[in-house]
């Protein structure tokens, strides 16, 4: 890692003063050298896990910023600035929030708790006050059972627990978001019974922050995660013996949120690359990525216990759901960390440093971006964004998608970078595995360009597909900032290498990125980027558009 000296500085627009460094001037080509530098750089403590709204992503997005300066991008945020400032708040559920059947109140936080909904809803005010009856919609997750317009509408829909893959119930997705909320647009609230499978710290985060971030109101239907016991008495009988469309018990509920202001300037990071073609440069081909990660954990744990555990029950990290080892899983745990032991004493940590989620991406995109300023310019001009708040709900993406600093219609594909510094054949050498998501749901042309570009590389990338099947349990297409893009007709490619043992996990770090492997990544989307801004015709779109204000649907 080369450093630079440390200096305090104040970067216009960022509030207080902040720690920024001088960093040696990287190569025009995209090289491991500089990839390396890079990841080491954003994923380093003083970033403070890059939360957004906090000081460490206004770091973040500070040294972005000044890294498009240096290169030579021309500013694309507010008021001729590299920044567009996100209006977010932190929001958490209101304690105050009742739920009364007859004369029997719910008790907020112990039979119920109000959670915020997905950010692609959009106004509303919020709250929930209302005399209403309950209806059971079936089991969370199963989009075989179809309700009538009227059997829900202004209702309470009440939702057995989702299905784990094991077909026992989850709190894995449990919450009222996506599918669930888009099967019952017409409900007052969305109701899961799966409470009780939340562990112990999951419900403090819940009481203390409930989703955290947003930058819209919640409009209903609003969202509730429920007791099973709360579950029965708001139907009047238990959810096995009921069939969907049954209706339960009239309800008076008051549900809402609190919102307070975020620690720090909240802004993603816009930088244009103006085209050569006068005809054609007023199109955009957009390249992202995300500036945020998860911040930093309440206690701190061991770094080596953790991969060890990981390794053995959470291949996915986070992804993958918690539970207790066999003895012989035990065994596989000991025998790992002895080995690590041998190599380094124990080492506390609790930054959660996002080298590959997305340090990985958002390296990517500033390598992308000098090789391209460095060279002979592509017909269209490139936009660069680095969202900030992907992880709070696709926040940054949202507002920049529906308050674009460049004409939205003069975007003509967007290119989407997430997690691609890993992956499970990391380490196993050419050729890699590249997961691409949703690159022919708008537009054919688009995976036709990226599939004929992968195929001309001396060593293409085997490209997994799997990811992008309709109704994917994991919902993918969903998760990540080129979805709000999509949301608004815009084609998309969503490349990704996949999850992996550090997922959310403080073990994220530069240490474990394969540096040869992002970096050629971040060449093939810059050919993709370039073979679509070459092209005669506009990528056509072919593909039925969606509604933009409705909950993402895989």
């Amino acid at each position: 890692m080369r450093r630079g000296a440390l200096l305090m500085v104040c970067v216009a627009g960022c509030g207080p003063f902040v720690r920024v460094d001088r960093q040696a001037e990287t190569r025009p080509e995209i090289t491991v050298e500089d990839v390396r530098s890079r990841i080491y750089r954003v994923s380093h403590d003083s970033m403070q896990g890059r939360a957004a709204g906090e000081t460490g992503n206004v770091i973040m997005t500070a040294y972005i910023a000044r890294e498009l300066a240096r290169i030579g991008l021309e500013p694309g945020g507010d008021n001729g600035t590299y920044f567009q400032t996100v209006p977010m708040v932190r929001r958490r559920p209101d304690s105050t929030s009742s739920l009364t059947i007859g004369n029997e109140a719910l008790r907020v936080f112990a039979d119920f708790a109000p959670i915020r909904p997905t950010s692609s809803l959009r106004s509303g005010t919020g709250l929930l006050a209302a005399q209403a009856a309950t209806v059971y919609g079936g089991r969370a997750g199963d989009t075989t059972v179809s309700l009538r317009p009227d059997q829900v509408a202004g209702k309470i829909v009440v939702l057995d627990a989702p299905l784990g893959g094991d077909g026992k119930p989850t709190a894995v997705y449990a919450t009222p978001t996506g599918l669930s909320v888009s099967r019952f647009p017409a409900a007052a609230a969305v109701a899961v019974a799966a409470y009780d499978l939340v562990s112990a710290a999951a419900r403090a985060s819940i009481r203390g922050q409930g989703n955290g971030l947003s930058v819209y109101a919640d409009k209903p239907p609003l969202a509730v995660i429920i007791s099973r016991e709360a579950a029965v008495k708001l139907m009047g009988a238990p959810l096995e013996s009921l069939r969907p469309g049954a209706p339960g018990r009239t309800v008076s509920a008051r549900i809402g949120f609190l919102d307070t202001p975020v620690a720090a300037p909240a802004r993603n990071v816009i930088g244009i690359l103006r085209g050569s073609d006068r005809r054609l440069r007023a199109q955009l081909v957009a390249i992202g990525a995300h500036s945020d990660h998860i911040g930093i954990d309440s206690r701190p744990v061991d770094h080596d216990s953790l991969r060890a555990f990981n390794k053995v029950m959470r291949p996915e990290g986070r992804q993958t759901a918690l539970r207790t080892p066999t003895p012989a899983e035990q065994g596989r745990i000991r025998s790992i960390l002895d080995s690590l032991r041998r190599l380094a004493p124990p080492r506390p940590d609790s930054i959660n440093n996002g080298a590959d989620d997305d340090g990985s991406g958002s390296v990517a995109a500033l390598e992308i971006a000098q090789a391209l300023a460095s060279g002979a310019r592509p017909r269209r001009s490139i936009l660069f964004v680095w969202h900030t708040g992907e992880e709070g709900g696709l926040l940054g993406s949202s507002w920049f998608a529906d308050n674009p600093t460049v004409s939205r219609d003069s975007i003509v594909a967007q290119l989407n970078m997430d997690m691609v510094g890993r992956g499970q054949d990391s380490l196993r050498g050419p050729p890699r595995t590249l997961q691409i998501i949703g690159s022919r749901r708008l537009s054919t042309q688009l995976g036709d360009v990226v599939e004929a570009v992968n195929r001309a590389r001396p060593s293409p990338f085997r490209i997994d597909y799997s990811y992008d099947a309709p109704r994917h349990p994991l919902n993918r297409y969903c998760r990540s900032d080129h979805y709000n893009y999509a949301r608004r007709g815009i084609p998309i490619a969503y490349f990704s290498r996949g999850y992996h043992e550090a997922y959310h996990m403080v073990i994220d770090e530069a240490q474990y990125i394969d540096f040869e492997g992002l970096a050629e990544v971040a060449r093939l989307v810059r050919d993709v980027a370039v073979a679509i801004a070459e092209r005669e015709q506009e990528l056509v779109v072919d593909k039925s558009r969606m509604n933009p204000l409705a909950p993402c649907l895989q």
